[in-house]
């Protein structure tokens, strides 16, 4: 059974919590600050989330927080005032707070701000115990920084409804990992998780994917298709870069979010399905739908609650604890006894710019752990080159520069967003094809996107790809 925390100077309000969770948790309590901290020294392995008044006596609530910050940043803490400031809330949340309160607090409010604390702090606890030696070899979240603490917390928060989430990020950052995430740590968990790569799918195919087909609907329909959503009622569907859905299957799903409802394609039969969607892109939404080439109303039914997962080069700190996990993950693979990695060789990891993010650090450590002779993976072991891309990308600046000159100095007043950006991913395209001798599997990678967009991009631009 878990256990709370109660810190109140008021006695009415520590009885309150202790009759509201005594058939759910174990509840402790304290009537300051300084009692909260003895509490804490001598229970901290068995508290799981702290509920702190702003306003005691000698030591108060954000004085309080910070000292118990020191001790642990594991244990969500709460923080609860009668007053309402903004000051207050701003300074709480900065030092760590994971939510802010008004009193008088909601029996029903404060059950599900307990969910969602407990659920943040499992995925706070497997974020920093990935490396241990019970490691089950499943994919998981991993990192110390800010920036995966605060990824774990939105997680959380997520998890503890079914509104849409949109995740955001370049590809490689692992945003399939996140949406997973929420879903197992949702009410949905046990019920069917459904991931749908829309940019793998062609026009014709992607809607009977996902809403399914009568027999003879089109051509090839050779039977009866239950779709995606028809199989997935009850559950979470994750649709990544959903960004490249086709404009007519939008129209489909959009009506799938305002009513959960359908038809199969060649049918006028209506299908209900309860169905919690998560949706991924590489792309701005926003920026697509400005410009008419993702629907405007879809993107605010999605973007409910949005999570950006930064790229690794803005959180090195990472790369270390995530080295190790998949050195650990990659040596369950092989018969190799690959304990960890030498300083240089880290140094060399760190010194990376990561255009892949995560999923080309993991292909990274997956080599190195092959080719490795000894228990301890060292420089030579690593497959690492600065690209030859980055200087061409430098030349590139002078061309933008004139771009904007350019499009500025016309009378007509074009969308020189478009214009410019157009004009530089043709060249970019160009170049990096050059640079690979037309692979096009090495220059998506390169570029960070999917062989189906390269193939697109090629196609919009009239590109010669050899």
């Amino acid at each position: 059974m878990n256990t709370l925390l109660v810190v109140d100077d008021e006695k009415s309000v520590r009885y309150s919590f202790e009759r509201i969770f005594e058939n759910y948790y174990n509840v402790l309590t304290a009537e300051d600050g300084r009692s909260a901290l003895d509490v804490l020294d001598r229970s901290i392995n068995i508290i799981d989330v702290i509920f702190l008044d702003v306003r005691m006596p000698d030591m108060n609530g954000i004085e309080a927080l910070k000292k118990i910050r020191e001790k642990t940043i594991n244990i969500p803490v709460i923080i609860m005032t009668a007053y309402s400031d903004s000051n207050i809330a701003i300074e709480a949340m900065r030092e760590g707070a994971f939510d802010y309160l008004l009193k008088p607090l909601r029996n029903e409010q404060l059950h599900e701000v307990v969910e969602k604390a407990l659920a943040s702090a499992r995925l706070r606890q497997v974020a920093f115990c990935c490396s241990d030696e019970n490691f089950s070899g499943a994919e998981t979240i991993v990192g110390r920084s800010s920036t995966i603490l605060e990824l774990c917390k939105k997680i959380g928060q997520a998890s503890g409804s079914d509104i849409p989430v949109l995740i955001t990020g370049e590809s490689g950052v692992g945003k399939e990992i996140v949406a997973r995430a929420i879903y197992n740590h949702s009410r949905r968990k046990g019920e069917a998780f459904m991931a749908v790569n829309c940019a793998a799918l062609p026009e014709g195919i992607i809607e009977s994917e996902l809403f399914g087909s009568e027999k003879g609907a089109f051509t090839g329909a050779d039977r009866k298709r239950i779709g995606r959503f028809e199989q997935c009622h009850g559950g979470t569907i994750f649709l990544d870069e959903i960004g490249d859905m086709h404009l007519s299957a939008q129209a489909k799903l959009l009506r799938v979010l305002q009513d959960g409802s359908f038809e199969r394609l060649g049918s006028s039969e209506t299908i209900r399905t309860n169905v919690r969607i998560i949706a991924a892109s590489n792309k701005n939404l926003r920026v697509e739908a400005e410009h008419g080439r993702f629907r405007e109303d879809l993107f605010h039914r999605l973007n409910v609650f949005p999570i950006y997962i930064p790229p690794l080069r803005e959180r090195k700190e990472d790369i270390q604890l995530l080295a190790e996990y998949f050195i650990a993950r990659s040596a369950k693979g092989t018969t190799k006894q690959v304990k960890g990695i030498s300083p240089e060789a880290l140094e060399m990891l760190m010194s990376h710019n990561w255009p892949g993010n995560v999923r080309e650090l993991e292909n990274v450590i997956k080599r190195a752990v092959v080719v490795s002779t000894g228990d301890i993976i060292g420089v030579n072991d690593l497959d690492i080159h600065e690209k030859p891309l980055k200087k061409e990308l430098c030349a590139l600046t002078d061309v933008i520069d004139s771009l904007i000159e350019s499009a500025i100095a016309t009378e007509e007043h074009p969308d020189i967003y478009t214009v410019v950006v157009s004009s530089v991913e043709k060249q970019l395209i160009e170049k990096v094809l050059e640079i690979t001798k037309g692979n096009k599997q090495k220059a998506s990678e390169l570029l960070g996107i999917t062989r189906v967009t390269l193939r697109k991009k090629i196609q919009q631009y009239n590109i010669v790809s050899g």
